[in-house]
């Protein structure tokens, strides 16, 4: 279901394998989640996220990302954040290298074997023992493919937002008519991309296992230490 390729061999390790095949890892095993433009070359920008393992098998891989995980992320060399710089150059300016906190109150992020979309479920209030869900986010995304311990995936822009009652939206859709504009995607794949939001949404309505009560209720094991990613020192902090 993916539809960016990676396109060069530097894009994914020699190796990779689809998510769902063996050997998986343990729960509390450590577990990095790659995002990589189409072509990415080494030395390019890129999203690395150190996770804990939640559960990894056939049907996919469940993983924590903990709250003051530090990440590799991606500025511009103005020092801007992505998310910061204009619409009408989200694409077009150089990207570099940077690292930053992930400042949540954590993330359980779900990507099933072979979609084209993970889930990620957000919570409000984790201050007691009965943490508030804020509802499901589903990132468009090319289906995974990984290593032992990293999986590997490029970004499609819209995504879709699901609240706690069930109410949907999409999300970032001038964001999608952009990248069109600015040549990071072209028509037929943003077309593409649309259809494989109706298939997320699809997916939720019939209550398939990302979407699952048990997520909801899931808490992670409090023996769990924040997992560290290597080669942050040659990073620019922000």
């Amino acid at each position: 279901m993916s539809i960016l390729p990676h396109s060069t061999p530097a894009a994914v390790p020699d190796g990779v394998r689809p998510m769902g095949e063996a050997p998986f890892l343990d729960p509390g095993d450590q577990i990095s989640w790659h995002y990589r433009k189409p072509g990415w070359q080494p030395g390019d920008a890129s999203t690395i996220t150190p996770m804990r393992v939640v559960r990894d098998d056939e049907r996919g891989l469940v993983a924590w990302l903990a709250p003051g995980t530090l990440q590799e992320g991606q500025g511009t060399p103005a020092g801007e954040r992505i998310r910061t710089v204009p619409l009408e150059r989200r694409w077009l300016d150089p990207r570099t290298r940077i690292v930053e906190e992930w400042w949540g109150n954590g993330i359980l992020r779900i990507a099933p074997a072979g979609a084209a979309w993970s889930v990620w479920l957000f919570w409000s209030d984790v201050s007691g023992a009965e943490w508030q869900f804020a509802g499901w986010y589903v990132n468009l995304e090319n289906a995974h493919l990984r290593t032992d311990r990293d999986t590997y995936s490029s970004d499609h822009i819209l995504d879709v937002e699901i609240e706690p009652d069930g109410r949907v939206h999409l999300k970032d859709e001038d964001e999608l008519i952009a990248a069109v504009e600015q040549g990071r995607l072209t028509s037929e794949q943003a077309a593409q991309i649309e259809r494989h939001a109706d298939a997320a949404i699809a997916s939720y309505r019939d209550g398939d296992w990302p979407f699952a009560a048990e997520w909801r209720d899931w808490r992670p094991d409090p023996s769990w230490t924040v997992p560290e990613l290597t080669g942050l020192s040659d990073l620019r902090a922000r």
